[in-house]
C-alpha cells in the first residue's frame, strides 16, 4: 500500500475549498472535501489511476491528475508515495501549476 503525502500548497487548497463553498453552504463544503479525500484515498492501492499530465504541459517528472468534479487533484508517485501538490478547480489548473 502507498503512503499519501500532502504538500502544504495542496493542503492550504483544501482550505480554500472549505471556505470558499461553506461561506453559502457549510454542509457541501464539508461533503466536497470529505469527497476529495475519500477519492485520493483510493491512490493508496491504486496510485496509477490518475491521468499522466506532463504530455498536456511542461512539466519535469511525471505527474498525474485525478478528476473528483469540479476539482483536480495533482499528484506524483515517487517511490512508494503519492504526493499530492495540488488541488484546483478545473478552470483554473493549468495556469496554478
Amino acid at each position: 500500500m502507498y503512503e499519501i503525502e500532502y504538500l502544504q500548497k495542496a493542503s492550504d487548497d483544501l482550505d480554500e475549498i472549505y471556505f470558499y463553498i461553506s461561506n453559502d453552504n457549510p454542509l457541501a463544503a464539508d461533503k466536497m472535501v470529505n469527497s476529495i479525500l475519500d477519492a485520493v484515498d483510493k491512490l493508496k492501492i491504486f496510485p496509477l489511476i490518475g491521468t499522466i499530465i506532463t504530455d498536456k504541459i511542461s512539466l519535469r517528472g511525471d505527474y498525474r491528475m485525478m478528476i473528483t468534479k469540479p476539482y483536480l487533484v495533482i499528484y506524483r508517485v515517487i517511490d512508494t508515495r503519492v504526493i499530492i501538490y495540488r488541488v484546483l478547480h478545473e478552470k483554473r489548473y493549468l495556469g496554478a501549476l
